[in-house]
């Protein structure tokens, strides 16, 4: 049974085929998009933050406390929520040397702007991230933790009824997958579980950003196994680490002319971190030949749009 949930994101989110880019890969592809659950708190991390701060609500909290990249799309999403909810905000964000960037630009200018506190700290600080954030809490008093990705048996139901939407959505459809950027698990963790509690069989494939298939593996089964009810029987998934080359936050010059070309094509913006290593995943998997001409094939637009005005695009644009 779902948890209490509050609206925050406009849906149902549009699902319109991408012509033009259909024609171009030679595979239709239908897009489903997140990118427009709202201007401010676009992106799929909406319909999590819509469950974890009902909790919040529910537990008396005034302070919400999260994690994630200087050019998180949560964290931003996360602040920009805070504000129209009037709870304090208290970020922590992961930078190189634990210290604020030298740009205040893209997700991390929004967030500051929509008031949040940003405590910075370096990778070794991240790595004790829920430890970071549990001590903040007490400290802090009536305060309500969000995970990194607001990924865990709360936010996971985001997805689930995403899932539910989205069935809606496909008619007569079946596609030969659901593709979509991983990262911290919650988004294929939810869509499986909310496809197999439906009785659909639709591939769920989560092409990750930065983690090996093994440790984003984990993690889905870490949020599965801590939900309250039993997930279906037939709930499954697929991951590929094959297109994360250098790793998180960092994309070839073959990616991102790849998000160049889909965006020419589509009038869509692709975050380079995200939605657009896991679009440049797609176009791979097509040229590998998993895909072929007939089959439909769903792109989960998760957001990000704003962190691509953090980027250098500068070889993709010559």
């Amino acid at each position: 049974m779902p948890p209490p949930r509050i609206g925050l994101a406009r849906l149902p989110t549009p699902f319109e085929r991408a012509d033009r880019l259909s024609e171009a890969w030679e595979v239709s592809i239908w897009v489903k998009r997140d990118d427009l659950t709202g201007f401010g708190l676009s992106g799929n991390k909406v319909r999590k933050l819509e469950y974890h701060l009902a909790a919040a609500r529910e537990a008396g909290a005034s302070t919400v406390i999260t994690c994630g990249a200087v050019q998180s799309n949560h964290c931003r999403a996360t602040a920009v929520a805070s504000a129209r909810l009037g709870l304090r905000c208290v970020l922590y964000l992961r930078s190189p040397d634990g210290r604020p960037p030298s740009e205040v630009v893209g997700n991390h200018l929004l967030q500051r702007l929509a008031g949040a506190e940003c405590r910075f700290v370096d990778p070794e600080g991240y790595a004790r991230r829920d430890e970071v954030m549990r001590e903040a809490a007490a400290s802090l008093g009536s305060a309500w933790v969000i995970p990194e990705g607001a990924s865990d048996e709360i936010g996971m139901w985001g997805l689930v009824t995403a899932a539910e939407e989205l069935a809606g959505q496909l008619g007569a459809l079946r596609p030969a997958a659901i593709w979509h950027a991983a990262s911290s698990g919650g988004t294929t963790a939810g869509l499986a579980w909310g496809f197999a509690r439906l009785g659909l069989d639709v591939p769920v494939v989560g092409c990750s950003v930065g983690e090996p298939v093994a440790e984003l593996d984990r993690r889905i089964r870490r949020i599965l196994a801590a939900a309250e009810d039993e997930p279906p029987a037939a709930t499954a998934w697929e991951l590929t680490d094959a297109y994360v080359g250098d790793g998180y936050g960092l994309a070839s010059d073959e990616q991102l002319a790849a998000v160049g070309e889909a965006t020419r094509l589509t009038g869509l913006v692709f975050d380079p971190t995200y939605t657009g290593k896991a679009l440049a995943g797609l176009r791979g998997e097509i040229e590998r030949g998993r895909f072929r001409p007939g089959d439909d094939v769903v792109f989960w637009h998760t957001g990000g749009g704003f962190a691509a005005f953090a980027w250098d695009w500068d070889p993709a644009l010559r």
